[in-house]
């Protein structure tokens, strides 16, 4: 009896013992480059990562570190991949070549908003035509804020800059920019305002968000209201680390990502982007230089070259086109 007893408390302790393992929270690290009191930070990412940790029940736990402390946003990927991280978010440019299909934002004269971006790249994702992540979790796929051309220069149209140097980021951007009759110069955003500041360049392509976060607002006062593309942002997850998590921190995860993610990411976003926009353009030296319908009209026949050179040597790259191109149209009709 007495023996009995022991095996039935031994069952009883490891039982016991199992179930306070099974409840013990899994903890993510969640490598994010935008400084700690930035807006992607404090208005995305943070918020972010509170919701998915109250819907664990929990079991999930995710340590933000922000500012770039654990691994470059061109290291991003690789890193998650190989578990050094357990999540990240970067954006695809940081690694030319890799994510072909993801480059679509680039081109200019087609998203609006960041809604639009996000909206069409997750369709590309949702439809299979987003290349490269096949070794990992994908989270979020969207778009960044739409950039547009800010100089120094007085201007009064995208024309005035033919053969000026200026700042563009990514391969299909830079050969649209060069389309333009512009000359292409790439550079991290955190050495434009530097470079502005000594005319080397005559301007920059970037979102409002990231004038004002790289200080470049402070070296320009003319903006040229042409929609010059995008960036692709992902946030991805290890895919040992996702197979690993109990079902309901999964379920945490896909409440939050996906088309939720795409959603929380453009309202914010754009928000944002108008919030400084509006804030840049009370001092009154700053002017915004609206092209007439004729000049956009233009500019995107120009473009049109550089497009149909992408998609003939990119795979599957009509499909591609057609999906980004439709889910945008869609978007803004509703």
């Amino acid at each position: 009896m007495k023996r009995f007893l022991a095996i039935c408390a031994g069952a009883l302790a490891l039982s016991v013992s199992s179930i306070a393992v099974a409840d013990k929270p899994t903890t993510m690290r969640f490598s994010n480059f935008a400084g700690p009191t930035s807006f992607l930070t404090k208005g995305i990412f943070e918020p972010l990562v509170k919701d998915i940790e109250k819907d664990s029940d929990g079991l999930l736990k995710i340590q933000l570190f922000s500012g770039g402390t654990l691994v470059k946003p061109e290291d991003a990927f690789d890193a998650v991949r190989r578990g050094v991280v357990d999540m990240a978010w970067s954006l695809t440019g940081y690694n030319p070549g890799r994510f072909i299909a993801a480059g679509v934002t680039e081109v200019p004269l087609q998203a609006q908003n960041v809604r639009e971006g996000s909206e069409a790249v997750w369709a590309l994702y949702e439809n299979g035509l987003i290349d490269g992540f096949e070794d990992v979790y994908v989270f979020g796929l969207s778009s960044s804020a739409v950039a547009l051309l800010h100089s120094g220069k007085k201007a009064n149209s995208l024309d005035d800059f033919k053969g000026e140097r200026v700042r563009a980021a990514g391969p299909l951007a830079s050969a649209s920019i060069e389309a333009l009759g512009l000359t292409p110069i790439g550079l991290p955003a955190s050495q434009v305002a530097e470079n502005l500041s000594k005319r080397v360049l005559a301007g920059s392509v970037n979102d409002w968000v990231s004038s004002q976060t790289w200080q470049i607002a402070d070296f320009v006062n003319y903006h040229i209201d042409v929609p010059l593309g995008a960036a692709t942002a992902y946030v991805i997850i290890n895919k040992k680390k996702y197979d690993n998590l109990p079902e309901a921190a999964k379920a945490a995860l896909a409440q939050h990502s996906g088309k939720s993610f795409v959603g929380r990411w453009s309202t914010n976003l754009e928000a944002e982007n108008q919030r400084v926009k509006a804030e840049v353009l009370k001092d009154e030296k700053h002017v915004v230089i609206t092209p007439s319908p004729e000049e956009l009209a233009r500019y995107t026949n120009t473009v049109q070259n550089v497009v149909n050179e992408w998609i003939a040597a990119t795979p599957k790259g009509q499909e591609i086109w057609d999906v980004y191109t439709d889910t945008i149209d869609k978007v803004r009709a509703e």
